[in-house]
């Protein structure tokens, strides 16, 4: 079958000096040159999708596919008598070893290229990686990040693992805690390989769930717990969610700037807008000033929504006149203040407070 072509590869001329894996491409034709550079970035700033391959040429995506797997297989051969090369390959397998059989491609990919014998860049390392027989990439998977796992995994039992651990948090509304759903899933799929002791041993390891849950895409994870998508316990969209998980996190009275700060530390944002974050905690009853631009949650231990009715409530429980001290005293049980402020709101609120003598105040009647 003739295919007809937008392009004509076997006249075009494919720069292959920006690249330091050339002497192995040019075992391959023009096509597959073509595919394999713009596949893996090899010689620009982008790399082009099989959508866009496809759309250069009249032919289908699989065929794109065909050609791909046939180029990577050409390379390969090449690859088993190379040192260096196979080289990177054999490290690779003991890092993916080292982290329980199963490993995200860009820590894989960061860790080798952190090695001073490795002269390559990410993709193509990449290209190294994904021509091996031994390392599995996934990357059609929907379930997962891109990644890679080697025996005596099989891509069929982590898609397992992932359903039940799935099919379990959908059914709870809350999310889950993370130690507990692996002792789960632990007695489940040891029994299912109770006779093949080298994946039974892998299983009964709690690590390997972990690095399963991480890699997932619809799982989520804070704090130890686990939900999906809609669970704003571990999954917060809004500024505000966010805020409430930065003070749960911390635990503490935080300065509106630290707390922006605190978000894009916890959920790896890139900017985030400290006016926005002051402005949430201003708009909603749920966070309260307890000084000077440094918020808390309402809901925990402070019972006033500011000092002077803190220092009411404390007046009124104790039936008598005090002094600043045993009233800053009680104040700063539930709020973070400076004394001065206390005594700032019992001389500034004359029509609240009455001074009975020297620094010693009561409720006026």
């Amino acid at each position: 079958m003739v295919y007809k072509r937008k392009i004509n590869v076997d006249s075009k001329t494919i720069n292959l000096s920006w690249t330091k894996l050339k002497d192995i491409i040019k075992l391959c034709n023009p096509w597959e040159q073509f595919i394999l550079v713009e596949k893996y970035w090899l010689i620009s700033w982008k790399s082009l999708p099989m959508q866009q391959i496809w759309n250069n040429f009249d032919i289908s995506r699989e065929r794109i596919r065909q050609i791909l797997n046939k180029s990577l297989w050409k390379i390969r051969r090449f690859i088993w008598h190379d040192k260096y090369l196979s080289n990177i390959i054999t490290k690779a397998q003991n890092i993916i070893m080292q982290n329980w059989y199963i490993l995200w491609e860009k820590e894989i990919i960061n860790t080798l290229l952190k090695d001073k014998d490795i002269n390559l860049n990410y993709n193509e390392s990449l290209l190294i990686l994904s021509s091996d027989y031994d390392l599995y990439y996934i990357h059609r998977n929907k379930r997962f990040e891109k990644s890679f796992f080697i025996e005596p995994l099989f891509e069929d039992l982590i898609n397992d693992i992932h359903d039940t651990a799935f099919d379990f948090l959908k059914k709870n509304e809350n999310s889950v805690d993370k130690t507990m759903l692996i002792n789960k899933l632990i007695p489940i799929f040891s029994k299912k390989f109770q006779r093949n002791q080298s994946i039974k041993d892998i299983l009964q390891d709690t690590k390997l769930y972990k690095k399963i849950f991480n890699l997932s895409r619809y799982i989520y994870e804070f704090n130890d717990k686990l939900g999906l998508k809609n669970n704003e316990e571990v999954n917060p969209k809004t500024i505000k969610l966010k805020i409430k998980h930065v003070f749960a996190n911390e635990w503490k009275a935080l300065h509106y700037e630290n707390v922006a700060k605190k978000i894009k530390e916890i959920f790896w944002l890139k900017s985030v807008k400290i006016p926005t974050v002051h402005n949430e905690l201003v708009k909603w009853k749920e966070f309260i000033n307890v000084w000077m631009w440094i918020y808390w949650l309402k809901k925990w231990w402070y019972k006033w929504e500011n000092t002077i009715e803190a220092i009411i409530t404390i007046l009124k429980n104790h039936k008598r006149p005090m002094r600043i001290s045993e009233i800053t005293k009680e104040v700063l049980k539930e709020r973070v203040i400076r004394e001065i402020t206390v005594l700032m709101v019992l001389q500034k609120q004359k029509d609240i407070f009455e001074r009975v003598w020297k620094w010693l105040y009561k409720l006026k009647e």
